[in-house]
């Protein structure tokens, strides 16, 4: 396949492009394979991973603080097995290349997290995340 038929297929057929680029990688056929459109795949799939592990982050850090700061013992079971449940997600796709850039950018998640929660329940919540980051990252039981 040319790289031209190969670049409209990616367009027009994206399933039928990457069973021919798989076979194309088995085969060693590394003319066939449009490189340009791989990288740019294989790229995407690596911000897919760490988004991923970014929202289940900020979504852990949103039930801690609901059950930290919240006072509706009713819900304190559901916000633990919700955080339960993103903890073991995020587990699954976290990869430990990912911990450099999720330590930059956790004073930014924690803020977001922090607002959802502060509009959602019309309180204050601290300015500084009361959990680490690898507080968050451990596969330890809760301990509440």
């Amino acid at each position: 396949m040319n790289q031209i038929t190969s670049l409209r297929l990616y367009e027009t057929d994206y399933y039928q492009w990457t069973i021919e680029q798989v076979q194309a990688l088995k085969e060693r056929n590394f003319n066939s394979v449009d490189w340009d459109n791989i990288i740019e795949e294989i790229e995407a799939l690596g911000r897919s991973e760490y988004n991923a592990v970014v929202s289940l982050l900020m979504r852990q850090i949103e039930h801690r603080l609901k059950i930290d700061y919240v006072s509706l013992p009713e819900c304190r079971n559901k916000w633990k097995a919700e955080i339960i449940a993103f903890r073991d997600g995020m587990l699954r796709k976290f990869a430990p290349s990912m911990e450099p850039k999720l330590e930059k950018e956790f004073e930014k998640i924690y803020k977001v997290a922090s607002k959802i929660v502060e509009t959602e329940y019309e309180i204050s919540l601290p300015k500084q995340c009361p959990y680490t980051l690898n507080q968050l990252l451990s596969d330890d039981l809760l301990s509440y």
